[in-house]
This record gives C-alpha cells, sequence and structure tokens, in this order.
C-alpha cells in the first residue's frame, strides 16, 4: 500500500462541480483534487444562503457558500521509515504551494469551460494565493485516502485570528486619494495595465505578466511622446520601435537646444532592434518585448516566475528611465 501526502484547504468562494476527485496533470506530475461546497461564513444579521440548489452568479465573495479543497499528490511516502514525518514537516510549506498549483489548475480550466443553465460563464474565478485560504491541513493518506493516524499539521487562518491596532496609510497616500478623487483625475491606462500584472504575477497566472506588462509599455511611450512633444503628430498606431525612435529624437533635440547630455537610445549604424543600446530599454526588450511574443505568437506557455517577474521589473525600469529623460530634459 502506497501513501501520499494530502492536503485541504478552504478558499473564499464557491464552485460548482460534481464532488467527485478529478484526476489533473500539473507540471508533468499526477494528482488528484476535489472541491467540496461549504457554507458562507457566519455574519451576523447578514442574509445567509446556501445548499445544492443555490447559485449566485459572479459571486467571489462566499455569500452562496465557500469550496473545501481536498488534494492528494502523487509523491510517495515511506512511512515505515525513522524520520519520515520530520521530513515531511520540513517541507509542509512546499507541498502546500504544490497542493495549491493543483486547485489552482482545476479554477483555471473551470473559468475556462463552466457557464450554468441559463448561459452565464465564469470569467470571474481568480486562482488563488495563500492569504486567501482558511483551515490548511496537511496528511498522509494510503491509496484508499484512509488518513495515517497520529500526523497532522495544520496552520491558522486570517479568520480565525484577532486583530490589534487600526493600520494607518502614510497622510501623503491619503491625500493622493483623496485628490485624485476630487479632481476627477482618470488612472492612466499604463498604469492600470501594470497593476494588473503584477496581479497576474501574484496569483501565478505569469504568461499573462509579459503581454499585460508590453501593452503597458507601448501604451505608456506613445503618452510619454506626447508629453515631451505635445504638437508631436506620430500616429498613436504607430509601432513600438518607431515610438522610441520618436522619443530618441525629441530628447535628443532637446538635449542639444538646452546645452545637456542625452546618450542615443539606438545605433544608428545597426538596423532595427539590433541598434537598441540604451541599457534599461536593452532589459525591458530582452525580459519583456521578446517574451510576450514569444507567448502570443509560439503558444509558450511555461512562463517562470523568474521569467514573469524580470518582465515586470524591466518594463518599470524603462518606465523610471524615460519619465526621468522627461523631467531632466523637457521645459
Amino acid at each position: 500500500m502506497n501513501h501520499h501526502p494530502a492536503v485541504s484547504f478552504v478558499a473564499p468562494y464557491r464552485i460548482y462541480v460534481p464532488d467527485e476527485f478529478f484526476h489533473a496533470l500539473v507540471d508533468g506530475r499526477s494528482a488528484q483534487v476535489k472541491a467540496v461546497p461549504i457554507p458562507p461564513i457566519a455574519t451576523a444579521s447578514a442574509s445567509q444562503v446556501h445548499g445544492q440548489n443555490v447559485e449566485i452568479a459572479h459571486d467571489i465573495f462566499g455569500f452562496a457558500g465557500r469550496t473545501q479543497f481536498y488534494i492528494v499528490l502523487d509523491e510517495n511516502i515511506d512511512v515505515g521509515a525513522q524520520d519520515w514525518k520530520k521530513a515531511i514537516c520540513e517541507r509542509d510549506h512546499e507541498i502546500v504551494e504544490t497542493a495549491l498549483n493543483v486547485a489552482n489548475r482545476l479554477l483555471a480550466v473551470y473559468r475556462d469551460q463552466d457557464v450554468n443553465r441559463i448561459g452565464v460563464a465564469s470569467f470571474h474565478v481568480v486562482e488563488l494565493v495563500r492569504g486567501d485560504l482558511s483551515d490548511i491541513s496537511l496528511v498522509v493518506v494510503d491509496d484508499e485516502l484512509n488518513q495515517v493516524r497520529e500526523f497532522s499539521v495544520t496552520w491558522p487562518g486570517f479568520r480565525s485570528m484577532g486583530f490589534g491596532d487600526a493600520v494607518l496609510r502614510e497622510p501623503q497616500i491619503v491625500d493622493a486619494i483623496r485628490g485624485h478623487l476630487a479632481s476627477g483625475t482618470e488612472i492612466p491606462i499604463e498604469r492600470e495595465l501594470m497593476t494588473s500584472a503584477r496581479n497576474h504575477l501574484w496569483r501565478q497566472q505569469l504568461r499573462l505578466v509579459p503581454v499585460e506588462a508590453n501593452t503597458a509599455f507601448e501604451s505608456y511611450s506613445f503618452s510619454a511622446l506626447k508629453r515631451a512633444d505635445p504638437g508631436n503628430t506620430l500616429p498613436d498606431s504607430t509601432d513600438a520601435i518607431k515610438k522610441l525612435l520618436e522619443l530618441e529624437r525629441v530628447f535628443s533635440s532637446a538635449a542639444a537646444a538646452n546645452a545637456k547630455l542625452f546618450n542615443s537610445w539606438f545605433d544608428p549604424a545597426q538596423p532595427g532592434w539590433k541598434g537598441l543600446q540604451n541599457p534599461a530599454l536593452k532589459r525591458w526588450h530582452s525580459s519583456c518585448y521578446e517574451l510576450r511574443n514569444k507567448v502570443i505568437h509560439r503558444g509558450y506557455n511555461s512562463v517562470t516566475t523568474t521569467e514573469a517577474n524580470a518582465a515586470l521589473t524591466d518594463t518599470q525600469s524603462a518606465i523610471a528611465m524615460v519619465e526621468q529623460c522627461i523631467a531632466d530634459l523637457t521645459p
């Protein structure tokens, strides 16, 4: 009889699948995952609904119930070994993370495939992160799902913890929020896209990170051009390299007119992207622009956390570099 690590936890919203184990292949490893509906968190003086026939469309807050996930991994545990319990305890967070990846695979497929009987799709479903979970438990089970006695690792969830003093924000943060609300200031699209990219990285939707980050930078480069040269007539549909070449021309002219130093971004002796020589832009082009093309045009689905993080941080650095040029070289 083989034995395997098994993880359970509660997610804050409900999904609608049969109460059975699904077999999943994730990162080349097999696992079993089951999603069981459970009642919503009890809230004083609040209306509560729960039951087999209750569904609230696009409910991510658990008003119609939550989901208890059970994940059994294919790793074999030798329960006859002397220190097997210690060995698992030393890897407990790693095992929970692996189980969470399996649950997120179910959620991603569910979001892509699920439609209820009146045609409403479950596009609202988001992958889970550790902070979303409560009542996390790690045990060992045999092939018939019988739990090995006298071994269990559990973690308290945020919902079972108390709260201390109020959390306060710095005055400048509150003032910025107040000012944006009062003035009706729109959030620039590139910032919305970068926020979306960060969220994708946080929730491990990694192949979406370079797509969002690159779109953010291309949108930003045009808005930066209009700020640096308000009368510029370059069409907004111009591709990325032409926008950067035009920005380079604008900054070079501004630097010459004001006796300031500006290092060219491109080597005119080299065609296209081969001539790119600015360090910040080269990093963005390598880690974000090319990765985005690989995902979109070549179906690359194995973006790593390291790759996604580089796409995000190098895009931020490229934007910061252009912002510094605007501050230093334009009136």
